[in-house]
């Protein structure tokens, strides 16, 4: 079920809109002040169907997007956003057993405002596995 996070990793690390920004589990140790970053994180599972022991269960990862407030926030987490989108909406993390579905953008929440100085927005998509 975890499987999927080192391939999301990497692909998200090898993007040239993300060069310079933290990429990390959300699951690793480790500071996270370093900003801007792109922490990964597996916030749901839920079972689609259960057949003669076979069992579909559909993951939902989250990719947030952390920077610091300053007047061009938002412009780093649009360029961020985007390639981020585009890197991995109907991408499929692996081509080895077991067979993963492609990653489908579920949602987008609005960004959050924290009172220490740091603004995030969340991309969360799915991942189905077989």
């Amino acid at each position: 079920m975890f499987a999927p996070a080192a391939p999301i990793l990497a692909r998200l690390a090898a993007l040239p809109a993300l060069a310079g920004w933290a990429v990390r589990s959300t699951a690793e140790e480790g500071s996270r002040k370093v900003l801007p970053a792109v922490e990964l994180e597996c916030i749901a599972a839920e079972m689609q169907d259960a057949r003669n022991g076979a069992v579909l269960v559909s993951v939902e990862w989250a990719v947030h997007l952390v920077v610091a407030r300053s007047a061009a926030a938002f412009t780093s987490l649009d360029a961020a956003f985007a390639a981020v989108v585009a890197a991995l909406h109907h991408w499929t993390p692996g081509t080895t057993a077991p067979a993963w579905s492609p990653l489908i953008l579920a949602r987008v929440n609005q960004p959050e405002v924290v009172e220490q100085g740091l603004i995030a927005a969340t991309s969360p998509g799915r991942l189905q596995r077989i």
